[in-house]
């Protein structure tokens, strides 16, 4: 009599698998990373929502319940009651503006000259570019200190503006040039041979092609000129001229932190830059991405 052996089931191989079940395969874990990635950003961010619209008291409870037993407003009915608070949001945004301004002004006339132009010097003028990019600022808060201390601009925002300007203009013009390259000059000589100027070509054809890189490094720079911390500390000491992140580090306390009311403003500070990623976020990869393999 024969007996039949039963064959267990061999384990199944990504390379068995067929070329459709191998893109599924890999769809799936791709997408599991990202939702976990979503979940580890969120999380501080949803407790800092939730710190926002509870009692101080509460806090402090351990073990800390997401959901606030008392829903209330009050952290955020500080910040807008207490003028210098206002004044500070004032401050934060006419500096980030002027400095995401002069930065693509800037930065877009120097990146023109070093796209379409050869001159002596060119190559160190690049690297002297780069060199910036990877210094550390830190270095540089006591030399700034005694620059604008001898200038009289201590404690002003227009100390503020020239600092900012040191280490957001050289990304600028590094970001426009890469895509102003990708540009052909025949459409700006073409504008020229109609009877346009230099100058008008460049606003007629360069410029209007180039919105995704303006949109891209202009709201990079607002991001850095927004959230910059370190020499606002250094160089600014009166409320009249804070900005929003040392309102908020001023909120820390020896003793007793109100911590919904830090939360309340980080939350306030945060809406602008979350709006902002979220209509031009598009714009913003696809001006940090053109002329990537661009020498």
């Amino acid at each position: 009599m024969r007996t039949r052996t039963a064959t267990l089931p061999q384990a199944i191989s990504p390379y068995h698998l067929g070329q459709r079940n191998r893109e599924r395969l890999l769809n799936a874990l791709a997408y599991g990373l990202l939702i976990l990635a979503i979940i580890v950003i969120f999380f501080p961010l949803a407790w800092m929502v939730t710190v926002s619209v509870r009692p101080n008291i509460e806090v402090m409870k351990m073990p800390p319940d997401w959901i606030p037993q008392v829903f209330t407003l009050q952290g955020y009915e500080k910040i807008f009651s207490n003028k210098k608070f206002l004044v500070v949001f004032l401050n934060t945004m006419m500096v980030s503006l002027m400095v995401t301004g002069l930065s693509l002004v800037l930065g877009a006339m120097a990146a023109y000259a070093l796209a379409r132009f050869k001159f002596i010097g060119q190559r160190a003028v690049l690297m002297f570019l780069i060199t910036t990019q990877m210094f550390p600022l830190v270095l540089l808060c006591i030399p700034y200190f005694r620059i604008f201390i001898t200038l009289g601009l201590y404690d002003t925002r227009t100390s503020l503006v020239i600092v900012y300007l040191t280490f957001t203009l050289p990304f600028c013009i590094l970001m426009l040039r890469s895509y102003f390259l990708n540009i052909p000059r025949d459409i700006e000589e073409a504008a020229m041979v109609d009877g346009c100027s230099r100058l008008g070509a460049i606003f007629r054809t360069l410029i209007p092609m180039s919105y995704p890189a303006f949109i891209g490094a202009g709201l990079y720079t607002f991001l850095l000129a927004w959230n910059e911390f370190l020499f606002a500390v250094v160089l600014i000491e009166s409320w009249e001229n804070r900005v929003l992140t040392m309102a908020i580090y001023s909120l820390m306390a020896e003793f007793v932190t109100e911590w919904n009311t830090m939360m309340a403003f980080s939350v306030l500070a945060s809406l602008p830059l979350v709006i902002a990623f979220i209509f031009l976020q598009r714009f913003m990869v696809q001006g940090m991405t053109a002329g990537a393999l661009t020498s």
